[in-house]
């Protein structure tokens, strides 16, 4: 009787041992990612630009971006530089395939500086938001025409 029930008892304490080590709790995961590590993941397009004009953080007036605009790139990388790249189509033909720019992050990351020459996204952004597939942030420039501030609302995607 004891020999017949020996490789059952072996069989259940297999299954009980695979069972107790596969609902350990993994250590891959390691919390949510830094936004500094969000943002160097892959490459930026421009999913939308808009005026902000009571400034709570909705676009009033949007800024209807041209096809030519739609398939740019931006590449953060992470050392603190990066690669704005012109896509397929260009609005002018002139214009360089890519530039570099700088970037850092500031005040526990709720701050991206970004310095792109001749762009208007170039200085302290506010994040709003940035998760793996959206980056949404504001600038507040002044318009050199009239000298007003105005906030400048930009979407990112993946």
């Amino acid at each position: 009787m004891i020999k017949s029930r020996f490789p059952n008892m072996l069989l259940l304490g297999s299954v009980l041992l695979v069972t107790l080590f596969s609902c350990q709790k993994s250590n891959d995961d390691d919390g949510p990612k830094s936004k500094s590590a969000l943002l160097t993941a892959s490459l930026w397009k421009i999913a939308s630009v808009g005026a902000d004009l009571d400034k709570n953080n909705t676009v009033d007036l949007p800024y209807p971006l041209e096809n030519c605009e739609k398939d740019n790139t931006l590449e953060f990388k992470t050392d603190g530089t990066g690669i704005s790249r012109e896509g397929a189509t260009k609005c002018d033909p002139a214009d360089p395939d890519s530039e570099n720019f700088t970037w850092s992050l500031k005040n526990n990351e709720t701050i991206l500086n970004i310095a792109i020459p001749g762009s208007f996204f170039s200085g302290d952004a506010t994040i709003i938001t940035l998760n793996e597939t959206t980056m949404e942030a504001y600038l507040d420039i002044t318009d050199p025409d009239t000298g007003t501030e105005v906030r400048i609302i930009f979407k990112l995607i993946h």
